[in-house]
């Protein structure tokens, strides 16, 4: 992970893990037999310090903990979360995020496609915009950025964009997620009712 983390998932490699660890490449073939396996052994590490909690008294506050989890697990792990993001098997310990999401949408009432169309929301919201967070997507904006920004608006196409350019450009990452987490939270629980 410190590699992954480091590096991304490009400059991984046996024989940079190797040199790490010093010891000859040829070693890791041992216990991994190829990068790909060892990949998805880093990968259900990863995975499995995302915290899971216990249910609480509040369905709401559940879901909100795990997704704040997920978000925190990639701000740990940025090169890791990212290739986990790219990485296109299942892994055990997804889905035991996975299912403690959907227990928690079961108990608090959603009929079983609800509950699976709800998970899967809140899932790739949390996901989708820890990348962006990992990938320096939602910084606020500097002078310079602000003025990119601007300049690559295309002339008079877009005039509510150029005038929300200051609002756009002032990023808060933790209020955004919030905002965001709770809108679905409290369509999901009207749409419970």
């Amino acid at each position: 992970m410190e590699i992954l983390d480091r590096e991304g998932e490009r400059g991984f490699s046996m024989r940079k893990l190797a040199a790490d660890l010093g010891v000859d490449p040829m070693a890791l073939y041992h216990h991994f037999a190829n990068r790909r396996a060892l990949l998805h052994e880093v990968l259900e590490t990863m995975m499995a310090e995302c915290p899971v909690p216990p249910p609480g008294k509040d369905w709401r506050e559940d879901l909100r903990n795990m997704c704040n989890g997920l978000r925190d697990l990639a701000r740990r792990h940025p090169g890791t979360f990212r290739a986990y993001e790219l990485y296109d098997e299942w892994l055990s310990a997804e889905h035991r995020l996975r299912e403690a999401v959907l227990a928690t949408l079961r108990r608090a009432g959603f009929p079983p496609r609800r509950a699976v169309q709800a998970a899967r929301l809140l899932l790739t919201y949390a996901e989708a915009f820890a990348v962006d967070e990992i990938s320096g997507w939602m910084e606020p904006f500097d002078a310079a950025e602000r003025a990119a920004f601007e300049a690559s608006l295309p002339a008079r196409a877009c005039p509510v964009t150029a005038e929300l350019a200051e609002e756009i450009g002032a990023v808060d990452p933790d209020a955004d997620f919030d905002f965001a987490l709770d809108t679905l939270i409290r369509g999901l629980e009207s749409s419970l009712r």
